[in-house]
């Protein structure tokens, strides 16, 4: 039997599952992302909703939901946050479930992704963490996209999408949180090091999660960053896993630096990394 099928588990006790739901200023998709998980057919979970002191109507949104349903968990900031890595941690710190899983609040989990999940965990002792293939979707498109850990890993990318994870709770407590140092690619270096770190990881090839892909608007100081974060951690993460990684990884991490050189001078480069 495939053991990515959805399986009877009327035999397993199934475990709480915690949703982290990240949001600042999502107002427009944040209800659509808590009815999707509110409708999941795996319904032991709780939802925990970290709001970074929203300026738009995030707060009175989730309210109404919470006060119809007692699985919204909420965190609320008393200011603005400006590092995602602390208001993630304030998430997994306030989760009680056995299995922690993430979901955007501009993304829509399908109906039975929390079921697909937490059920290939119960399955699969050895497996710590799971994700999933995703469609990529906004107002003009919809795209299947599907990997491996293998092919995302080759690639010097995470094992997994981080929007799309489920995990084991005490993989936190072996490996750690978010850091807010690595601000910009927090998540990249994350999943990272939890797979060198010896994380055992796997992606479902069905597609369980839709991932908003917003146009880009980013700001050129906050590209700048991030490309640089994401270079170091190709690097530092390729020296640790020298003896797993391939051509394809230092190539990816060439491509890196190649795009920081062309966009921006290399006295910039040298003293921005120097300084992290």
């Amino acid at each position: 039997m495939n053991n990515e099928k959805l399986l009877a588990s009327n035999d397993l006790k199934k475990p709480l599952v915690s949703v982290v739901v990240n949001n600042y200023n999502n107002g427009l998709y944040i209800g659509a992302c808590l009815e999707s998980l509110l409708l999941q057919t795996y319904q032991n979970i709780e939802i925990v909703v970290v709001d970074a002191f929203s300026s738009d109507d995030s707060r009175s949104i989730i309210n109404s939901y919470a006060d119809k349903d007692f699985r919204i968990k909420k965190v609320y900031c008393n200011s603005y946050e400006q590092y995602p890595a602390i208001t993630y941690n304030l998430g997994f710190l306030n989760c009680s479930g056995g299995f922690i899983a993430i979901n955007d609040p501009d993304d829509i989990s399908m109906s039975n992704r929390i079921e697909a999940q937490a059920n290939y965990l119960l399955h699969n002792p050895a497996v710590d963490a799971v994700g999933c293939n995703c469609f990529e979707f906004n107002d003009e498109f919809n795209i299947l996209v599907e990997t491996t850990v293998e092919k995302n890993v080759q690639n010097a990318a995470p094992p997994v999408r981080n929007p799309c994870l489920m995990l084991r709770k005490e993989v936190l407590a072996a490996h750690g949180l978010w850091k807010w140092q690595c601000e910009y690619a927090a998540d990249f270096e994350w999943l990272l090091r939890f797979y060198a770190g010896g994380v055992k990881f796997y992606n479902l090839q069905t597609p369980y999660v839709k991932y908003r892909k917003s146009a880009s608007n980013i700001s050129s100081t906050k590209l700048f960053n991030q490309g640089l974060k994401v270079a170091k951690f190709r690097t530092l993460y390729g020296l640790i896993l020298f003896r797993q990684v391939g051509l394809a990884w230092w190539y990816a991490t060439l491509r890196t630096y190649a795009f920081l050189l062309l966009k921006y001078p290399f006295k910039i480069i040298l003293k921005k990394f120097n300084k992290d």
